[in-house]
């Protein structure tokens, strides 16, 4: 006959006295109120902060007889973009820069000595926005006059949008892209943090130099190839697109993978154009553009 051992009885929890229902009670309602403490507060500042933001806009005549051109935007996160179109008559400079209602005034300052005219920012971006890309300076040139004319751009924070063909541009900033369209008989490039790159291929006759520390440098050129092509870069890629025609006098330099496929010679006096491309870690591409297409 087979005995049957009931279940063990569990114990029950002990109930709460009156005294601690109390204090849980307080306990929940203490954590509620620091919640919606909480959410208030960074409710109010977010609210704040937006209330605080205004966009500044400024619109400056440039002299018609300049013969060259420098932008220096400083600190002032801005980007810079360079137009000429049929529709410009005059030469002018835009500004839009967001900002807070508690910096000071902000305004386009244009000065001219001689046949150069320098373009700056008066005043100085609030500490709020200083890691953002804060606005825009578009600078409009008659296509006649931006072909005869030299431009330079400094800046600390913000990329270079160049739509023009120019006689010469020259463009350094430390942390920000830089994008060619259009031409000019020489242009020279640098960025540090950032890359250089053509959204569709430029002519550039005499020079190429472009140089940037941590990003590529992808270049495509139409027509004739410039006399001579400089792309480096420290940590990045550099693609190179040339037209058929050569023969090209081609040296490169990387510890990645080196694909060169253009017409090569040894002999500078037999080359079109001369081409240094190098890379301390990334790979190095030179092609022709016809071979890139297919």
């Amino acid at each position: 006959m087979q005995t049957l051992t009931p279940p063990p009885i569990r114990a029950q929890p002990p109930q709460l006295s009156s005294g601690g229902r109390t204090a849980l009670r307080l306990t929940l309602i203490t954590i509620a109120a620091l919640v919606v403490a909480t959410t208030v507060a960074a409710l109010g500042v977010t609210a704040w902060g937006v209330s605080a933001l205004r966009v500044i806009t400024d619109s400056q005549a440039l002299p018609s007889t300049m013969r060259a051109l420098v932008i220096d935007t400083a600190r002032i996160p801005v980007a810079i973009r360079i137009t000429a179109d049929r529709e410009t008559r005059e030469p002018k400079a835009d500004l839009r820069l967001l900002n807070t209602t508690h910096s000071g005034a902000h305004q386009l300052s244009v000065s001219t000595v001689g046949g150069e005219t320098r373009v700056t920012i008066a005043g100085n971006p609030g500490p709020m926005l200083a890691w953002a890309r804060g606005g825009e300076i578009t600078v409009a040139l008659p296509p006649d006059q931006a072909r005869r004319l030299t431009v330079r751009t400094q800046q600390e924070f913000g990329a270079v949008i160049a739509q023009a063909d120019l006689d010469q541009l020259e463009a350094r900033t430390n942390d920000g892209e830089i994008i060619l369209l259009g031409g000019a008989r020489r242009i020279e490039v640098h960025t540090v943090d950032g890359s250089v790159t053509t959204r569709d291929p430029i002519a550039v006759s005499e020079q190429f130099i472009a140089s940037t520390s941590d990003g590529d440098v992808t270049v495509d050129f139409r027509d004739t190839a410039p006399r001579s092509v400089e792309a480096i870069t420290r940590n990045g890629d550099v693609a190179i697109g040339l037209p058929e025609r050569g023969p090209y006098l081609v040296r490169t330099q990387t510890s990645g993978s080196t694909d060169v496929q253009v017409p090569e010679t040894n002999s500078p006096d037999t080359a079109v154009a001369q081409i240094t491309a190098r890379s301390s870690d990334g790979d190095v591409v030179v092609q022709q553009l016809s071979l890139r297409n297919r």
